[in-house]
């Protein structure tokens, strides 16, 4: 079975730079219909997404993409909300972003997970965006990240997929952290950068033995990620979404 998945920092639906014309964490109805569009383009059976404003532009979302799923406020900072929508009726979906991480705090923005039956099987995913240099003292960061990575890996010690905005480059610890506990870079091969300002900072990570399953990874870019008619130009988000496409097999004594 083909699935996609496609994960995406909306940079709250305000276009980059901001329709509103500073940075609010608002969605604008002209942005919110132009991803809307191209997320349909795309054809998701999961669709994960960081910085969304509120729980009425997910609703939104998902009537309009036929999709169903869970939105969820940052747990420290409740205005970085999340959402995983799923098109399977049968998937479950938990929020997690009030479990409390190594560092006695929850997660300062979303940790979502889904379970999808797959005939015989199942797949799981968590959605992530773990927390950025933007309210932590100098050289807090990375020790944060790693803490809220341990949490999610607590209370899910090996799920097949992790995706999301991880404020983190393929230098950083925590990349080196998905590494050690057997996950594979799906979009490595992509070489795009998916942030605007140049770096890689979001991922879809499969784990090695779902890997050989992966049929394909790329970062979404070229004019449908720019408003038409604007000057200056405006992109859809301060980053790219990222679209893999996996080929689930049975499971073990299957008859498919």
């Amino acid at each position: 079975m083909l699935i996609t998945i496609v994960t995406h920092n909306a940079y709250w639906f305000q276009g980059c730079p901001s329709l509103w014309g500073e940075e609010r964490a608002e969605a604008h109805p002209r942005v919110l219909s132009a991803l809307i569009a191209l997320y349909t383009a795309l054809h998701p059976d999961l669709l994960c997404l960081q910085e969304v404003p509120e729980r009425a532009t997910f609703a939104y979302l998902a009537e309009s993409l036929g999709m169903h799923g869970l939105y969820a406020p940052g747990g420290i900072r409740t205005a970085y909300g999340g959402a995983t929508l799923v098109r399977a009726r049968s998937a479950t979906v938990r929020d997690h972003s009030l479990t409390q991480t190594p560092t006695g705090r929850p997660f300062e923005r979303v940790c979502i997970a889904v379970w999808v039956p797959l005939g015989d099987r199942h797949l799981s995913l968590v959605n992530v965006h773990l927390s950025s240099n933007r309210y932590l003292r100098p050289g807090e960061g990375e020790r944060v990240r790693l803490a809220e990575l341990d949490a999610l890996f607590a209370l899910h010690p090996n799920p097949d997929i992790v995706v999301g905005d991880m404020n983190a480059t393929p230098e950083s610890a925590v990349y080196r952290a998905m590494v050690a506990r057997g996950y594979v870079d799906a979009g490595q091969s992509a070489g795009t950068h998916t942030a605007l300002s140049g770096r890689r900072l979001d991922y879809i990570w499969v784990h090695s033995s779902l890997a050989p399953c992966l049929r394909e990874c790329h970062v979404v870019g070229g004019q449908t990620f720019y408003l038409s008619s604007t000057s200056p130009t405006v992109a859809l988000s301060d980053h790219r979404p990222i679209v893999a496409r996996i080929a689930i097999p049975p499971a073990p004594g299957s008859r498919e």
